[in-house]
């Protein structure tokens, strides 16, 4: 039950802190308002005998699993846990070696993927920027796609040569997923993300010759297989990207640097 005063009272006094003096505080003045007014709260409930303060704070679920944990790390800082009701971490509230506030967020596997960083900014696993785009067709992660000039807005599996409408690679391949999706609630079916900055497992083939790292790519007439650009004139505004490794098949995967140019 004392654990329940001092939760709703932090409640209290979030909700309070962020319309005091009929207006909304800053961030900043309102985490300010919230600590004062929990200390407040504290001493009045220290002088009546009442527990004040917790060493660590558990939620359980029905079941009786641990879903919610708050208490010091390691080196004294606050951490605050949510997991779910296998017991694997979820999300994670802590302080950086910087002291910087951090916000960490795992995968369905338990896997930290997105950390958000007071100093830093949003870090993720996977390092590129996707938008989602309709398909007419199933499409493969790693497919190189073009603009589907009967369907405006949509995309299709790139088939031609040196082709200026090339829009991307459908990312995913290898579970190597978006950093960030653009309209990523677009829930049309066969919406793919396709990648349109950083890097990104492509299918490519060799049949331009053999694909090595740092050569440019373009659209091929293998679907959704990209190539060695060895045409500069057919090319402008063809590249689909640059290669970050040898090709070593004749057909395969091969990360690259997306960029069309």
């Amino acid at each position: 039950m004392r654990k329940k005063i001092l939760v709703a009272g932090l409640l209290v006094a979030s909700t309070g802190g962020a319309w005091a003096a009929g207006g909304r505080m800053s961030i900043q003045d309102t985490a300010r308002y919230v600590a004062e007014s929990v200390r407040t709260n504290r001493e009045l409930r220290a002088a009546s005998g009442q527990q004040t303060t917790f060493s660590e704070i558990g939620v359980t679920n029905a079941a009786g699993n641990l879903v919610i944990a708050a208490a010091p790390d390691a080196v004294g800082d606050g951490g605050v846990l949510w997991q779910n009701a296998a017991g694997l971490p979820k999300g994670l509230l802590l302080v950086s070696a910087q002291g910087a506030g951090q916000v960490a967020v795992f995968n369905t596997a338990g896997q930290p993927r997105f950390i958000l960083d007071g100093n830093s900014g949003l870090q993720s696993a996977s390092g590129d920027v996707a938008e989602r785009f309709p398909s007419a067709a199933q499409l493969e992660p790693g497919s190189v796609v073009s603009i589907d000039p009967a369907a405006g807005g949509k995309v299709m599996a790139a088939s031609r040569a040196y082709d200026r409408r090339v829009a991307g690679v459908v990312s995913g391949a290898k579970d190597y997923n978006p950093g960030i999706t653009l309209r990523a609630d677009d829930v049309r079916k066969n919406a793919v993300p396709v990648t349109l900055t950083g890097t990104v497992y492509c299918l490519a083939s060799n049949v331009n010759g053999p694909i090595r790292a740092g050569d440019l790519l373009t659209t091929s007439t293998v679907p959704g297989h990209a190539m060695r650009a060895t045409d500069a004139d057919r090319a402008h505004g063809a590249i689909v990207g640059k290669a970050l490794d040898d090709l070593h098949a004749d057909r395969g995967l091969v990360m690259i640097l997306a960029s069309l140019q």
